[in-house]
């Protein structure tokens, strides 16, 4: 018995590495960027025409070009990277907000080169009322090599 759990501690451990072994960071430069997101909603409950946009600063660090780099600081999300080259990432997760409504999304990011992304992706928002699918695209442009001392 033991020794099954020795086996399976090793396993999920090589499982968890070979994983992360595949994913390669985006080319891009760390430091400032700024990004925009546009929303559509779909569905019951969506104001027509609705079109949110987001614009946010992102200070990237080079030791973060691994994980999804253009985290929102003023929102509760949870990233995980599924896949990623060079030039394009794909990556899920879920945001909360205090008043308990849930955002699951997933994203596909394209570095078009050093200085710009691109991204595309769908969401799903829940909360009391209901829920509400979407969809979104971004653009992140860096900005500068260094990030102010708030990280915005």
């Amino acid at each position: 018995m033991r020794k099954m759990i020795v086996l399976s501690v090793v396993l999920a451990s090589a499982t968890i590495l070979l994983a992360d072994s595949s994913v390669q960071p985006l080319n891009i430069k760390p430091g400032l960027w700024e990004v925009t997101i546009n929303m559509t909603f779909n569905g019951a409950g969506a104001p027509p025409g609705a079109r949110p946009r987001t614009t946010y600063r992102s200070c990237l660090k080079k030791e973060d070009l691994n994980k999804y780099p253009f985290a929102d600081p003023d929102k509760k999300c949870n990233y995980r990277v599924l896949s990623s080259t060079g030039s394009t990432m794909e990556a899920q997760g879920t945001c909360t907000e205090n008043d308990g409504t849930k955002a699951d999304f997933k994203i596909r990011l394209d570095a078009v080169d050093s200085e710009n992304v691109k991204g595309t992706g769908q969401l799903i928002l829940s909360g009391a009322g209901g829920s509400l699918s979407g969809n979104y695209a971004g653009a992140g442009k860096w900005i500068s090599a260094s990030c102010p001392a708030n990280g915005r």
